[in-house]
């Protein structure tokens, strides 16, 4: 009777997220402060696409958009059954999202626990994920490819047989490169899962096998992007400021980190270790930041940046948060693990150009440190899950949204 009491609980929480989803989607709502601007943009682009496919592809640079023109075919067809009713289709698109990471989550542990399911519903309380499931943008599309690619991975892993072994990579592959076609960002993770799938235990089948179906899967966008010269490379290469982005992105890093660190503060002191070398390497970049970082836009950041421009003049802010944020970070994320190590570098790639989102990384940090990242830290979390641990961790990301619908809706005057 208990165990049936529980079931219905996760059952009626899963409801509750969805309904929630629902009335975003009958209020407008926007709480990422830019999806309504983008699907905007992208209707615009997508009328260049209904004239005719083929000579919108070719001519796609003309519009300097830095998305995929694949996301404007899939949107030109989305919508052809009108525009609510197709965003209302793209809406229960994205809430594949939070059932497929479910399955692998359950695929990567071996466990039917079903806090799992608890887990899952994170996706419904990001500001990001529910504004772009509202408003259709080719996040959510990336991310749901990028998601079933992690659940091929596993089932890697899991398999005895080479026969389907073979099948899983190829299916890694396939999805990561859909993931990729939607989000060229997403192509970044192939290192990770070459070096996990070939390197990591050199297979000479599995290197033949990665290399001819990835270089023939990459082969249309290598093409259309290198030789078409499509617009892409220019508003991203080209701007991309290493001493702004890396320690934004550390910055994100460890706001989403800061309930497991808190969560584990115990462990984690007692296993803390002041290196003398990595203190020395956090504060020479510290200092670098300090006189050479110069992001000034008006918008993106992330929060930590916010709050360092309002409680700190000049870098001396953005400095130090980001030596703690390098610090804590990599002594969390294990940066000496090889796979760990990728998986840092794969994300700081998605900030190649001169703008800085946190909708880059939420909920695709999530996503990678609660599949992909193999730590202590995150070890002692699922060995010791509970529903106390989960409520608090939903209670910080609860705390975020609220604060940045607040900010949007109220500060801004966003109504």
């Amino acid at each position: 009777m208990l165990t049936n009491i529980k079931n219905n609980k996760f059952i009626y929480i899963s409801i509750f997220c969805y309904l929630s989803l629902i009335l975003g989607f009958i209020l407008n709502e926007d709480s990422a402060g830019g999806a309504l601007y983008d699907y905007n943009f992208h209707l615009g682009v997508r009328e260049f696409f209904l004239q005719d496919t083929f000579n919108a592809v070719k001519n796609f640079s003309d519009l300097k958009s830095y998305h995929s023109p694949i996301f404007y075919i899939f949107l030109k067809y989305l919508l052809f059954t009108g525009e609510t009713f197709g965003r209302l289709i793209f809406m229960h698109i994205s809430i594949l999202i939070p059932i497929i990471f479910y399955f692998t989550l359950k695929k990567k542990i071996s466990n039917n626990n079903l806090l799992f399911v608890y887990i899952s519903c994170f996706f419904f309380i990001s500001p990001y994920f529910r504004s772009i499931a509202i408003w259709p943008g080719d996040e959510n599309l990336a991310l749901l490819f990028f998601i079933f690619s992690i659940y091929f991975y596993f089932s890697f892993l899991k398999s005895d047989s080479g026969k389907y072994k073979i099948m899983f990579i190829a299916l890694n592959i396939f999805f990561l490169a859909l993931a990729s076609y939607f989000r060229p960002n997403y192509c970044f993770f192939s290192l990770f899962f070459f070096y996990e799938f070939v390197f990591k235990k050199f297979n000479f089948k599995y290197l033949i096998i990665y290399s001819i179906l990835s270089f023939t899967l990459a082969s249309p966008a290598i093409y259309y992007v290198f030789l078409m010269n499509a617009y892409f490379l220019e508003g991203s290469f080209i701007k991309f400021n290493l001493i702004n982005s890396v320690p934004l992105a550390y910055t994100v890093f460890f706001f989403f980190l800061i309930p497991f660190i808190i969560l584990d503060k115990d462990n984690i002191l007692k296993n803390l270790k002041l290196s003398i070398l990595n203190l020395s390497i956090c504060l020479f970049l510290s200092v670098i930041v300090f006189f050479y970082f110069n992001y000034d836009l008006e918008y993106g950041g992330g929060v930590f940046y916010l709050l360092q421009k309002k409680f700190f003049n000049g870098n001396f802010g953005i400095a130090l948060i980001f030596f703690i944020s390098l610090y804590i970070s990599n002594f969390l994320l294990e940066i000496k693990n090889i796979k760990n190590l990728i998986l840092i570098f794969s994300l700081l790639l998605f900030e190649i150009d001169a703008y800085f989102y946190m909708e880059t990384f939420d909920p695709l940090f999530l996503i990678c440190f609660l599949l992909l990242f193999d730590t202590k830290n995150l070890n002692n979390f699922f060995k010791n899950l509970s529903l106390k641990k989960i409520n608090f961790i939903f209670l910080y990301l609860f705390t975020f949204y609220i604060a940045k619908v607040a900010n949007i809706y109220i500060f801004l005057n966003k109504l």
